[in-house]
């Protein structure tokens, strides 16, 4: 705990950037902004926010990552957006909140990760829907990866999905990650949504992902995590 707080005190985090890929040219869509910590203090970005949400400071701990992500907009590409992780309680907190729409106008997603039942999606949906209204785009995480997902694709009819990893990884030998691919490439265009796959790893899966109709896409094999490029556009 007492890391946690040094952290938070002091802003202790670097952010790192993983680029959203047009997969027919590499041209750069969007910057997901993840979170590095002092390995000294952490083995992972997982195991920094879990051990914040378990001492009570989790949100805290967010909305300074969203904080230090925000301190580079400046060098974000005219054309692409950055997006932001955010859990559905970081999101209700009004603070967060706040600074998201302190930003709004500036290319900004938010990526909602919760992985557990909502309980009130009344006060969620209010929010999502403010920071709609003010520009800013609504993303569902880890699409397909479990119950909480799907759920947040009903209740808050997102303006971009992400498929998970879990989908993606294998796909150009598995016929059902296939089949399920392209449910979700029809299902996005009807309502109107971007679909962007993660994960992907192999130039297999990439042509795959392709070829069933998914248009974007992030993973190690176009580019890994890492600072804010002078290009938009990635070479693979």
């Amino acid at each position: 705990m007492h890391n946690l707080r040094e952290i938070i005190d002091f802003q202790a985090i670097q952010p790192t950037f993983q680029p959203v890929v047009h997969l027919e040219d590499g041209l750069v869509q969007a910057y997901e902004a993840l979170a590095r910590f002092d390995e000294a203090h952490f083995g992972s970005p997982a195991e920094a926010f879990a051990a914040a949400m378990a001492g009570g400071v989790g949100v805290e701990l967010e909305l300074v990552a969203l904080e230090r992500a925000f301190d580079y907009l400046h060098e974000m590409p005219a054309e692409a957006w950055m997006s932001a992780n955010l859990s559905v309680e970081a999101l209700l907190t009004p603070r967060v909140a706040d600074t998201l729409l302190a930003h709004a106008g500036r290319n900004i997603a938010v990526e909602l990760t919760e992985h557990t039942q909502v309980h009130d999606y009344p006060s969620l949906i209010t929010v999502t829907e403010q920071l709609r209204a003010a520009g800013i785009l609504i993303a569902v995480d880890d699409a397909g990866a479990g119950f909480a997902s799907l759920s947040h694709i009903l209740q808050l009819r997102p303006d971009i999905i992400k498929l998970d990893i879990t989908l993606t990884r294998g796909i150009d030998i598995d016929p059902v990650r296939m089949a399920l691919a392209r449910s979700l490439v029809g299902f996005a265009e009807d309502i109107g949504a971007m679909l962007i796959a993660e994960g992907i790893e192999t130039l297999a899966e990439h042509e795959k992902l392709r070829s069933l109709g998914v248009r974007l896409g992030q993973g190690y094999f176009m580019a890994r995590p890492g600072p804010l490029p002078e290009r938009a556009r990635i070479t693979y």
